[in-house]
């Protein structure tokens, strides 16, 4: 397996746990985080999630552009990746600066949960794609 491959395996694997552990754990228990507290927890939460999640979702799209570079663009990968990134910035961010601005709020802790569900499909399915590529070499 080649270096490229290896880093895609960790960062695909990485991005999908990550997405899995926020969709079922973390975002549905925004709602039980005291009203007077949200704001500061929410504000620590994204920052350090940022941390995590930024430079994965660089390296992702990177290892594409070096593969793109290095052989044939892998349309589905690339398409799915501009999906992820579009979900992120259409409906993530928006819900985000909500939460972060104006505090706990059921209805856009709801949507955040619902629109998410975009991102944690895409992810899982360029992981399990990962997975097949890397056991057929």
């Amino acid at each position: 397996m080649d270096r490229l491959l290896i880093a895609q395996v960790i960062v695909d694997s990485g991005l999908m746990t990550l997405i899995w552990l926020v969709q079922l754990i973390i975002y549905p228990c925004l709602s039980f985080i005291e009203d007077k507290e949200f704001i500061g927890w929410h504000k620590c939460y994204s920052r350090m999630i940022s941390l995590i999640v930024v430079p994965l979702m660089l390296a992702q799209a990177g290892i594409e552009i070096v593969y793109a570079l290095q052989q044939d663009i892998r349309w589905p990968r690339v398409l799915i990746i501009a999906l992820v990134w579009i979900s992120t910035i259409k409906f993530s961010v928006p819900c985000h600066r909500r939460l972060h601005w104006r505090g706990k709020n059921l209805q856009t802790i709801n949507r955040l949960i619902t629109t998410n569900w975009l991102r944690t499909l895409f992810w899982s399915i360029l992981f399990l794609e990962t997975v097949m590529v890397s056991f057929t070499l």
